[in-house]
């Protein structure tokens, strides 16, 4: 009647009805990357990016030898003006875990950023050691680029001029899940370039991330991983490194803000190549000028509603392959677990407010298949000729369940700001310096104990109850 496969990268197959000698398909999905965050829009809730926590990945591993550490815990994305709409005086955004996944959460804040029309604000949104500034960039309205070239001399100007959902992709697929052959893109950004202003690149794109699986195969091999690095010409022909290592986009519809003041000198061309060997996929580029000391209203907002339930799965739709998965928050494809959890105790559903009030180790833990759901209060209207846009600013941590992750099985080791490094066995609860500095906790908030258990039986037990498989 059914097959269920569980697949050693954690994805469950539920195959239906089947014929002798069928063959199945494994699905190629993203299973870890961060949580996802919506927001109303004046019509519906809709996806707008990943959000916090996404490097701060306790247990990631980045080669074979042992976990990545803790850079920074806490992140700032940007908000579109017209991704956010306001409904009965609040803001309404939600953030859910549906991938294999487990976050702790410890302040959660929204800003509302206003600033004259006719100008934009940014976030820096790359993962990249040491961390990106926390800050609220003000420009000029950006400019087009001239004109962009491929590695192989494709012209794919019109590719990156507009934010459209069309995406470069002309280098390929490697052995690997986020690794590819060694690319770049040579960006002409005109002659109306300024060398003495503040001068911005904002190159917006996704990134398709790789897990600890792949970085420790990467590891036993001859390939590497290599970040964005930024190129100039040097004048004799050749291009020469002047920024070794920007990271990468922090997952998908990310803003990657790379400073280029003092770059150029007068009567050059004013051209860079952003290079790499991994799968990032830009929708636009363009540049900037800065405006030190503008005139910028942020006001921050605490939540006035944190409401911690369950919630399932959403619908994920892929355009194509040089898409990201974007995940469609009204329609669900699964009620039931999807994944096999991480054992260990997690928040209990409710009100948690008090847990993202400040920094301070006491966090949401949360699971796959939980959403958040996020209400800030409206404050007044910016000035005339003024426009809002918003900042999502979040604090805490990410684990996955890949197999590769070191103690990837169990919400513990318990996170703590104080710790960047996590390679060595979770201790006894009783012993974990979260529990030990707020016990009490485990008494009202961390109370839900959850296990694999259930995933892993569905089927029998389903069969047990005399009850039809579903395709959940």
């Amino acid at each position: 009647d059914v097959a269920r496969v569980l697949w050693p990268n954690g994805v469950v197959n539920a195959e239906f009805q089947m014929k002798s000698d069928q063959q199945v398909l494994a699905q190629q999905r993203l299973k870890g990357s961060c949580p996802f965050l919506f927001a109303w829009n004046g019509k519906e809730m809709r996806f707008v990016k990943d959000t916090a926590p996404w490097g701060s990945a306790i247990g990631l591993r980045i080669d074979a030898l042992g976990p990545a550490r803790i850079a920074a815990t806490q992140e700032w994305f940007k908000i579109p003006r017209n991704d956010l709409v306001a409904r009965d005086g609040v803001y309404d955004l939600r953030i859910t875990g549906e991938l294999w996944e487990t976050y702790y959460y410890d302040w959660l804040e929204l800003m509302t950023v206003d600033h004259p029309a006719g100008t934009e604000v940014f976030t820096d949104e790359r993962f990249v050691v040491p961390p990106v500034k926390l800050a609220i960039t003000e420009t000029e309205v950006p400019h087009p680029i001239a004109r962009a070239v491929d590695d192989r001399g494709n012209d794919v100007t019109q590719i990156l001029r507009s934010l459209d959902g069309k995406y470069l992709d002309t280098f390929g697929r490697g052995q690997y899940q986020g690794v590819t052959r060694d690319h770049y893109v040579e960006i002409d950004l005109g002659n109306d370039v300024s060398t003495s202003d503040p001068l911005y690149l904002i190159a917006r794109g996704w990134l398709h991330p790789s897990d600890s699986t792949v970085n420790v195969a990467l590891s036993q091999g001859h390939k590497r991983s290599k970040p964005l690095s930024l190129e100039l010409p040097n004048g004799h022909g050749g291009w020469r490194v002047v920024r070794p290592d920007l990271g990468f986009p922090a997952g998908r519809n990310k803003i990657c803000l790379i400073d280029l003041t003092g770059l150029f000198r007068p009567r050059t061309p004013k051209k860079v190549r952003l290079r790499t060997n991994l799968e990032i996929y830009w929708d636009q580029v363009e540049w900037a000028r800065g405006v030190p000391n503008a005139a910028v209203k942020i006001t921050r907002i605490e939540p006035s509603t944190a409401n911690l339930h369950y919630r399932g799965y959403s619908t994920i739709h892929q355009a194509n392959a040089s898409s990201p998965e974007i995940p469609n928050y009204n329609h669900l494809m699964a009620t039931t677990q999807i994944w096999p959890d991480l054992e260990g105790y997690y928040t209990h559903y409710g009100d948690v407010r008090p847990l993202l009030h400040k920094i301070d180790d006491r966090y949401v833990i949360m699971n796959a298949g939980d959403e958040i759901a996020l209400h800030f209060p409206q404050p007044s209207p910016p000035p005339q000729r003024w426009v809002r846009d918003y900042v999502i600013a979040g604090d805490g941590w990410i684990k996955d369940g890949d197999y590769n992750s070191t103690d990837s099985a169990t919400v513990r080791p318990l996170p703590y700001h104080a710790r960047t490094e996590y390679d060595t066995p979770p201790a006894p609860l009783q012993d974990e310096w979260a529990y030990r500095h707020h016990s009490q906790d485990w008494l009202t908030w961390q109370t839900r104990y959850v296990t694999p258990d259930r995933f892993r039986s569905a089927l029998s037990d389903a069969v047990k109850a005399g009850e039809a498989p579903t395709r959940q």
